[in-house]
């Protein structure tokens, strides 16, 4: 079964999607109907749970993780470099007493 509809665009609107279509070969209904599936499928509700790799790869295509983990030890140079950083961020007095001192005398 096929079904047919009918979208009503702006000047603009479909100047940008003849544009679209002429850059990637395909006549304006075609590109319509891949963006529609695309989609549509996209937002299906993944028929297993993600895995956390999965999600870190995601993550990462989105552009929200900027590298995944390798799980490979680190090199000398590298394990160096972190520890100076961790001795640069280390603070000096705990969130948790910098409250109690804020609270006052009981």
């Amino acid at each position: 079964m096929a079904y047919e509809l009918s979208v009503t665009l702006t000047d603009e609107e479909y100047a940008e999607l003849a544009a679209e279509a002429a850059r990637s070969g395909k006549p304006v209904e075609a590109l319509v109907h891949d963006i529609v599936a695309q989609r549509v499928k996209s937002n299906s509700p993944l028929s297993y749970p993600m895995g956390s790799r999965t999600f870190m790869e995601q993550q990462y295509r989105e552009g929200k993780v900027l590298a995944l983990p390798t799980r490979e030890p680190l090199t000398g140079p590298e394990a160096a470099e972190r520890e100076r950083r961790a001795q640069l961020l280390k603070g000096g007095t705990p969130a948790a007493e910098m409250v109690i001192e804020d609270r006052g005398p009981r």
